[in-house]
């Protein structure tokens, strides 16, 4: 089993966050999409408006699903060696009420199937909910995406659960340079820009 280690959710150049509550529970607010919102892409109109919404990962569906351009964005080229029973973990930057924002980790998904460089119109499937069909059906822009299903053990985690240099260092060996110059919270943000393959 390979596991893979996956930068999600909204950040600090969004306006909106993803709140941590003193209990550990949290909320994992998406990104929104480039493009004008058309059915079936999603809102939420409580977090973004009338924009649309990319809500992936989604683990909360009863279809759980992951999507990412796995042949044409370098931060995602990593994933095209995942295989049924590798596992995505999910790390998001969460803001407790009144503190500083941290990175925690806040599901996995674990795979179950793998439909790849999608570039036409699949048909209905195990699919449809995953954030890159739905774009890709409103806009027909069918750019070789891939979507990972999640199986058994897939999900959001009841409580985040921290990852800081301690976290880091004991997954990647000290490999990471944490400069004088830039926090914690920088240097996480920066070597998990690229979904990286946990060692």
């Amino acid at each position: 089993m390979t596991a893979f280690l996956a930068n999600v959710g909204v950040n600090s150049s969004h306006r909106v966050r993803s709140p941590l509550y003193e209990d550990g529970s949290f909320i994992l607010n998406p990104i929104p999409e480039p493009v004008a919102w058309a059915p079936p892409m999603l809102r939420l109109p409580q977090v973004w408006g009338e924009r649309a919404v990319h809500l992936d990962p989604d683990l909360v569906s009863p279809t759980r699903t992951y999507g990412d351009n796995c042949r044409s964005v370098p931060r995602a080229f990593a994933l095209r060696a995942a295989k049924t029973g590798d596992e995505i973990h999910f790390l998001a930057r969460l803001t407790p009420p009144g503190g500083p924002a941290g990175f925690y980790l806040v599901g996995k998904l674990v795979i179950e199937d793998v439909l790849e460089d999608v570039r036409r119109e699949p048909g209905s499937g195990w699919w449809d909910g995953n954030a890159h069909v739905r774009r890709a059906r409103a806009t027909a822009e069918w750019n070789g995406f891939w979507v990972f299903k999640g199986g058994s053990g897939s999900g959001l985690y009841r409580r985040a659960q921290p990852f800081r240099r301690e976290q880091a260092d004991r997954l990647f060996g000290h490999t990471w340079r944490w400069r004088d110059n830039r926090s914690e919270l920088q240097t996480i943000g920066s070597y998990t820009r690229t979904i990286r393959r946990l060692p």
